[in-house]
């Protein structure tokens, strides 16, 4: 599905990633596969990150000093599940260049993926020219996912698939594509949606714009992100334009005393 080559005999890693002996800093990877000479790093992200490559050289560093991975040659790719597009470099003059390799799901074929029920849920995720067309893929994958003859495996899949639907359907849709294929919406219930992630990812816009403005009018970034949060709380849809004109005075009130 993804070229993504797993190292002979790999067995799964510490994610949980250290500087051993300085214990400067801490992050916790997403999967490690760790073979005789190699590491395989992977990194799944719901949406694209525009720090994704800042965050992947952290990794790297800090893969680099753990026991299990020294001398061994180190492999990273980063996942993007849903929207958007990630750098996958830095190349910094005059001596810092790094890279790694981004995927996205939605340019994965979905004939490709159905036609083996343990890849089938990632179809989910591949791109759709209209709605009805991933309603009508979601009831077809799901199909496959429970034609396998473990139960255990035929849940998975289905939790996996329903996972990936809600990265890329709002809940009704497939709440009616469960419906019509004869299923429990129950399973649903803690599923993070398309929709609630959309306006969480508009939250963070409305962030950053108004503590860019705030900094650009002298306030230290610090606090300029504690007052758009109080900015976004008190009312999101005016958050920036108070942040590029409300008196400096109140605005640093806001957080006097955080």
């Amino acid at each position: 599905m993804f070229e993504i080559a797993v190292p002979v005999d790999a067995k799964a890693g510490a994610t949980e990633l250290n500087l051993a002996e300085v214990h400067a800093d801490r992050r916790n990877a997403d999967l490690v596969l760790s073979g005789d000479d190699e590491v395989l790093h992977l990194e799944f992200q719901r949406r694209a990150d525009p720090t994704m490559a800042d965050r992947m050289l952290i990794y790297r560093s800090l893969l680099r000093v753990e026991p299990a991975c020294s001398g061994k040659r180190i492999e990273q790719h980063v996942i993007v599940l849903g929207e958007g597009t990630s750098p996958s470099r830095i190349d910094e003059p005059p001596n810092l260049v790094f890279a790694f390799e981004t995927h996205y799901a939605r340019d994965l074929d979905p004939a490709k993926a159905i036609a083996d029920p343990l890849t089938a849920p990632w179809a989910m995720l591949a791109g759709a020219r209209e709605g009805k067309e991933r309603e009508t893929r979601l009831a077809t994958i799901l199909r496959a996912a429970t034609s396998v003859e473990s139960k255990s495996l035929a849940r998975d899949l289905t939790m996996t698939t329903l996972a990936f639907a809600a990265i890329v359907m709002k809940r009704e849709d497939v709440e009616r594509a469960l419906r019509e294929a004869g299923m429990s919406t129950d399973s649903s219930n803690d599923l993070v949606w398309a929709d609630e992630l959309h306006a969480e990812g508009r939250a963070e816009g409305v962030r950053d714009s108004a503590a860019k403005l705030l900094v650009h009018r002298g306030i230290d970034e610090g606090k300029a992100r504690l007052i758009a949060e109080v900015l976004i709380g008190q009312d999101a849809d005016t958050a920036t334009e108070r942040a590029a004109f409300d008196e400096l005075g109140g605005l640093t009130a806001l957080v006097a005393d955080k």
